[in-house]
């Protein structure tokens, strides 16, 4: 940013030492022009220092977000962690997306099994009863 303002006041000055002023039409667009990029320079300043404050206050948060997911799901892991729990990895017929889900869920006959990826129904007891009755 320090060369941009370098550079208008460059401009700035080669206008002053060729005496261009604002008495002609010619003398009044230059010096217009320099006015305006002063102001962009003085504007592009500006949001980078918002840019920084953004991006600090971003950081923060994320750490904040950070510490905040490890004391909530701390216990979850663990849980996700535990050797004695088997999944057992599907593939959605629909979406087919590979999804995991706890054998144990297998075990009962009243729940379907729906994909959280489209909630769509991947197994159920009737159509498994069915199937059998077909064989």
């Amino acid at each position: 940013m320090l060369e941009l303002n370098k550079k208008v006041s460059y401009l700035r000055g080669l206008a002053e030492g060729m005496e261009i002023n604002e008495d002609t039409k010619e003398g009044k667009i230059f010096i217009n022009i320099i006015d305006l990029l002063e102001e962009m320079v003085l504007a592009i300043s500006e949001l980078e220092t918002a840019q920084a404050e953004m991006e600090e206050y971003i950081d923060n948060l994320d750490e904040d977000l950070a510490d905040i997911e490890h004391v909530v799901f701390e216990n979850e892991k663990d849980e996700w962690d535990n050797e004695d729990t088997q999944y057992i990895e599907v593939e959605c017929p629909k979406c087919k997306e590979t999804v995991y889900f706890d054998e144990e869920i297998f075990e009962d006959d009243e729940e379907d099994l729906v994909c959280p990826n489209c909630n769509e129904v991947i197994y159920s007891e009737e159509s498994y009863e069915i199937s059998e009755d077909i064989d």
